[in-house]
């Protein structure tokens, strides 16, 4: 009975999935089991990626379009866990690609969120931003007041 499910689920290319663990099998051709991951914060297309069994952080980061120029690799969260406990824990993936750490990307499992957050760093660029827009309201102010 399993075989003829999963001969029909092949031929009509549908997706199973094992329910709350987040295993998926995409079908007879495809060799790997896929799981879902959550990949949010500053990478360029942030959501739900679908990686092999077996994936790290560096194949979810990438599964989502690399991190962006603003991303603090040095705070990486990863969340793993379906039920409670969810387990959290963050890794420096900066030293790790600058050969500053020799300990590699942890191993994702199903339904594991990483979450890259902003550099603080950072904030300056915005400082300065909004102290610009200010001094161009002013002067343009300025302008018309003296017309």
């Amino acid at each position: 009975m399993s075989r003829l499910l999963a001969a029909l689920i092949s031929v009509s290319g549908l997706a199973l999935s094992s329910g709350p663990e987040g295993y998926v099998f995409p079908g007879e051709s495809e060799t790997q089991i896929l799981i879902r991951v959550h990949v949010w914060g500053q990478v360029h297309s942030p959501g739900t990626k679908e990686v092999p069994v077996g994936s790290d952080l560096l194949v979810a980061l990438s599964e989502a379009g690399g991190p962006t120029v603003d991303a603090d690799l040095g705070d990486v969260r990863i969340f793993q866990g379906v039920s409670d406990p969810v387990v959290c824990q963050t890794y420096d993936l900066g030293d790790f690609l600058e050969g500053l750490s020799s300990i590699p990307p942890p191993v994702l499992g199903p339904g594991a969120t990483v979450y890259v957050d902003r550099s603080s760093s950072d904030w300056w660029k915005e400082a300065l931003d909004i102290f610009y827009k200010a001094l161009v309201t002013a002067n343009l102010v300025w302008i018309m007041l003296e017309r």
